[in-house]
């Protein structure tokens, strides 16, 4: 009873007096400031001391900027002058707090206009032709001499119009030589020999006919409506053939 009485009383604030602490009992013994014993001489921590503000006048007459120094005062004597009951400029009409600067802004490189090619050429992919020559999978070879010529292991009339003749079309956007010699000359010669043959094949030469057009290359154009001419003129009904796919 008599220790709850102390504590209620003097380490409690209970009766309105200052909180005490054990350290303001001058009775008790010092604490060490550690268990290992005291800090070294100068190192123990020491409070600040409070910064008291300097009136606002002694602070103007301290100032060595006369610019600084008249605004501050100009600014106190509005602030001294200033009544309580007076409006505060409205929003946004102030000159202070602005996210933009009246500065001129570096001049910028014009941009160009986007180029975006819709009718310049395209990339012309390798063609089947190309991979059957290389495997050695079509009759034909390439004579040299005074004149480039193109030498048939088997007769063209004997051949099997609906394999090889898609193959010779395919090969006609081939830019790279043999390659393009070799199919667009063998096209003109199954072509010229195949008579009735070629009108069955005719849906199987659509695809590569509109690939080679698609590629908007002016060369492969030419070449490919050169092939066209050859195609309506060796037969008669191989234009009525054609008029579905005129879209």
């Amino acid at each position: 009873m008599i220790t709850e009485d102390y504590l209620a009383n003097h380490l409690m604030k209970t009766k309105g007096e200052k909180l005490r602490t054990t350290s303001d009992n001058k009775l008790l013994p010092v604490n060490k400031d550690a268990c290992f014993g005291d800090y070294p001489n100068g190192s123990r921590y020491r409070k600040p001391k409070l910064y008291v503000p300097k009136p606002a006048a002694e602070k103007a007459l301290a100032c060595t900027n006369p610019a600084w120094e008249k605004s501050t005062v100009v600014a106190l004597n509005k602030t001294a002058t200033k009544k309580s009951d007076e409006p505060a400029l409205p929003r946004a009409t102030g000159i202070g707090g602005k996210n933009f600067s009246l500065t001129n802004p570096k001049p910028k490189a014009p941009l160009a206009d986007p180029f975006a090619n819709a009718r310049g050429p395209r990339d012309v992919s390798s063609s089947e032709f190309r991979r059957f020559y290389d495997r050695g999978d079509l009759p034909i070879a390439l004579s040299h001499g005074m004149q480039n010529v193109v030498q048939w292991k088997v007769a063209v009339d004997q051949l099997d119009y609906h394999h090889y003749l898609p193959i010779f079309f395919e090969g006609i956007r081939e830019k790279h030589e043999p390659y393009r010699f070799l199919s667009v000359q063998g096209t003109f010669d199954m072509l010229e020999k195949g008579g009735a043959k070629v009108l069955p094949v005719i849906p199987q030469l659509i695809i590569p006919i509109k690939t080679a057009l698609n590629t908007r290359d002016v060369e492969i154009i030419q070449i490919t409506l050169k092939v066209l001419q050859a195609l309506v003129m060796c037969s008669d009904t191989i234009g009525e053939a054609l008029v579905p796919y005129y879209r």
